[in-house]
């Protein structure tokens, strides 16, 4: 199971001079979301190091000169969805040093050390010149649909089955975290220990930040993954390699969408992105698949049915 958007407190991590200020932590975290631990399941798997992930995906963007913009707009014409070329980012992209690179491993160490449905926020010791506290999350894992279902109440229906015979499977529901902690205080507990790092338990708001559910037929999977996007500025989607990558809009019940295709090691990654309001708030939703025998149509009828 992916976790989506582990919070780091990504955006105080790339505050950091030597990471570009881009939003590009959607991306990476979208291309390795397939890299599936498969002793867990089609989208369970711990996060890895977002800095290395990130240094990579960079060292493929040079050279770029295509320039690509896709929006998708509501009913009323208001561009509620943008996808830019990396190149686009005003902000130069620079791979990170070693230092960096260290912070973001101890990083994922501590964060898989963490349980399903805990924060904290974590001060580390070592390779962090700017004394930065992080906040770190694993989402609430659900592998029974009547749980989930009564953990979202009636703010998202999640559906038994999917066209073409896939079945739920399990589900992540994130949230965003409650940032109630004093840097000073962490500061004076680190210099009473010996420990790499402090950490002080947070909890969660009630304002979901990232549902992902896994549907499955046979050795198939399917992922829907919803959040909220409310502010398409601030949530422009920055993506690496996209002359490797076809994408065409279409239209499904008088709804915007972006479907593309694009070819890896391991298969044909296939998806649909659109922004749909649910109970007045508007959600992003994505569904992805490397099933074979799902094609182009098949992601459109799971669209109609989420719609």
């Amino acid at each position: 199971m992916q976790w989506k958007h582990t919070d780091w407190n990504i955006k105080e991590v790339f505050e950091e001079n030597r990471i570009p200020k881009v939003d590009v932590v959607r991306n990476v975290m979208e291309k390795i979301h397939f890299e599936s631990n498969k002793k867990v399941g089609f989208f369970m798997k711990y996060r890895v190091s977002i800095i290395v992930c990130l240094g990579l995906m960079l060292m493929g963007t040079t050279g770029f000169a295509a320039i690509k913009v896709y929006e998708l707009h509501n009913e009323e014409g208001k561009v509620i969805y943008q996808e830019k070329n990396i190149t686009e980012s005003s902000t130069p992209v620079k791979t990170p040093d070693k230092e960096m690179q260290a912070f973001t491993s101890k990083m994922t160490e501590i964060d898989e050390s963490l349980q399903p449905g805990t924060a904290a926020a974590v001060y580390i010791k070592e390779n962090n010149p700017k004394k930065r506290v992080v906040t770190l999350s694993k989402p609430f894992i659900y592998k029974e649909l009547h749980s989930l279902q009564q953990k979202l109440g009636n703010h998202l229906i999640v559906k038994n089955v999917l066209p073409g015979g896939y079945l739920f499977d399990g589900a992540i529901v994130d949230y965003f975290v409650k940032q109630e902690y004093n840097k000073d205080e962490l500061y004076a507990l680190a210099e009473k220990t010996n420990e790499e790092y402090v950490l002080k338990p947070l909890s969660f708001t009630n304002s979901i930040s990232t549902v992902e559910i896994s549907y499955r037929k046979e050795n198939d999977s399917v992922l829907v993954k919803m959040e909220p996007f409310d502010d398409v500025e601030n949530n422009t989607v920055y993506q690496a390699n996209m002359d490797q990558k076809k994408t065409e809009k279409i239209t499904i019940k008088q709804t915007e969408a972006l479907f593309s295709e694009q070819a890896n090691q391991d298969g044909i990654e296939k998806e649909i992105r659109w922004v749909q309001n649910i109970n007045g708030v508007p959600f992003l939703f994505t569904v992805q698949t490397r099933a074979e025998n799902t094609s182009k149509d098949s992601l459109i009828q799971v669209m109609e049915s989420l719609l």
